[in-house]
């Protein structure tokens, strides 16, 4: 009896991440993007990854990034909503910023907690900020 508690309660923990797994339009998401306040000098990069996470996807961002934009520094996940904008989420899964869906072409823009516009854009393998209905860079997956 013990052991069927211990596997409904995996399951039910591991769902969201499982259905997450699955999402092809998050998963071409995936990848690195600049992050910069709108006429702003501040920018970083954000790497929105594949790896499947209790809300939907891990995020990394640098400590420098968290420094530069402080409403960062409580963000754990990333996940795509019903509209294809991009939620990023707290520890909790309670949304902290959502760049809603863009016209193509066009980077992300959303207010931040702190009431800055952001502009969220998908990066090229070389750092670039990439061209209209160009999927972010992926980092390489290391081998083994």
């Amino acid at each position: 009896m013990r052991h069927l508690a211990l596997i409904v309660a995996t399951l039910a923990l591991s769902g969201p991440a499982v259905a997450a797994a699955l999402d092809p339009a998050a998963l071409r998401t995936a990848g690195d993007w600049r992050l910069s306040e709108v006429g702003g000098k501040v920018a970083c990069t954000l790497t929105l990854t594949r790896e499947a996470s209790f809300s939907g996807y891990a995020l990394k961002a640098p400590l420098a990034c968290r420094r530069a934009f402080p409403a960062l520094k409580g963000v754990a996940a990333w996940a795509l909503d019903e509209k294809g904008g991009i939620v990023l989420t707290d520890a909790h899964a309670l949304p902290i910023v959502t760049f809603p869906a863009a016209q193509a072409g066009a980077p992300y823009e959303a207010k931040s907690p702190d009431g800055r516009t952001w502009r969220l854009d998908p990066l090229k393998a070389d750092g670039t900020p990439a061209g209209p209905d160009t999927p972010p860079a992926e980092k390489p997956v290391p081998a083994g």
